[in-house]
């Protein structure tokens, strides 16, 4: 979980790093495998108390936890399109985040501008999704699975001499073979649209209380909340075993180190995506089979942890390298989705409803 410093002090005590104290990296470490927050003081060895203040303290510095679903019980996919030139003026229902890239030039006579979209989208719809852009993408992941940077990762540790987050490139053979496992696929289960909005509030901040889940509802959108029983036994049953790990949000000042996405094809590309987001910095990845992608923000000190797996994987980069501009994120649900969910007990298309962006 801890260990001395044996990177260069001068290397990592640059002031682009994630600064953590004693207390705050065991709250951290404990809260992926913690569904309540008394899980997490039990397993700290933290009072309760100081438990919450330690997490009220993270959230002011931007550090966050989300509850991170079965997408496969769900019947949800994370979808990943890649576009050239800069982006739309309007996007389908079920997008997350638009991304203004920058990377090298594949086609003759087009910039090599890009623009990046992700959305969560209901696996019968996919396909729909994809069309309603009108136009062909120049790459595309339909995610098997989404998986996020977390504080117990095989190539995370904490220096105590520091007080920082640094990656561990010791262990880079093991996570390698780890990351090898196949896919596992779920039969998607019954979600009704209490679940929906329960996992929905859980996602923005894991320790969401069922009570506040019962305010926000009526607020976010403009439909009656059900019962706090029946919320509560929701939760119980279906809710709950939903339920993987929590993961832990959080960026450097992006002036400093700015944000990049990596993109992999080839049959290992779950292995080299899954293997990077066990390092800091790099805090999400979405593969398949035989593409991959990882979003990450690392300092120069933690490149060669990237290098080195890529030196041990057998992946093609077709794009490379790409750098964030600028990003902008979206609600994947939206009033009248949640109603039309409510309603007819299915999702609607991602043209049910479109989102209007005008660049800022």
């Amino acid at each position: 979980m801890t260990e001395e410093n044996i990177m260069p002090p001068e290397v990592l005590n640059c002031g682009i790093s994630l600064k953590l104290s004693l207390n705050e990296w065991k709250v951290l470490y404990y809260a992926p495998t913690s569904n309540t927050l008394s899980k997490i003081s039990e397993q700290a060895k933290l009072p309760y108390s100081t438990v919450i203040d330690i997490i009220r303290r993270l959230q002011e510095s931007k550090i966050s936890m989300h509850f991170v679903p079965n997408l496969g019980l769900m019947g949800l996919k994370y979808v990943f399109l890649l576009f050239p030139g800069p982006p739309f003026r309007e996007y389908p229902l079920y997008t997350l985040r638009i991304y203004r890239l920058i990377g090298k030039q594949i086609f003759p006579g087009i910039t090599g501008l890009y623009t990046g979209v992700l959305g969560l989208v209901p696996e019968s719809q996919v396909s729909n999704y994809v069309k309603s852009f009108g136009m062909q993408p120049e790459f595309q992941i339909v995610g098997e699975e989404y998986k996020h940077w977390t504080p117990n990762g095989k190539l995370t540790r904490y220096d105590t001499a520091l007080g920082e987050v640094v990656p561990d490139i010791e262990n880079i053979d093991d996570a390698i073979l780890t990351s090898m496992s196949p896919i596992i696929r779920h039969e998607r289960k019954w979600i009704d649209w209490i679940d929906l909005l329960i996992v929905y509030f859980k996602m923005k901040y894991a320790y969401t209380k069922l009570s506040e889940v019962h305010s926000s509802i009526r607020r976010v959108f403009g439909i009656d909340p059900p019962s706090r029983q029946l919320m509560s036994y929701h939760y119980r049953s279906h809710v709950a075993p939903l339920w993987t790990y929590n993961s832990v949000s959080y960026e450097l000042p992006k002036t400093s180190v700015p944000e990049k996405i990596y993109i992999f094809k080839g049959p290992h590309s779950k292995v080299i995506t899954r293997t990077l987001v066990e390092a800091p910095f790099f805090l999400e990845g979405l593969y398949s089979e035989d593409t991959g992608l990882v979003v990450g923000q690392p300092p120069s000190y933690v490149e060669p942890i990237f290098y080195t797996v890529l030196s041990k994987v057998n992946v093609e980069m077709p794009i490379g390298i790409l750098l964030v501009e600028k990003s902008w994120n979206f609600e994947w649900l939206t009033q009248d989705a949640v109603k039309y969910y409510k309603e007819n007990s299915e999702h609607p298309d991602p043209s049910f409803q479109r989102i209007k962006f005008e660049e800022k």
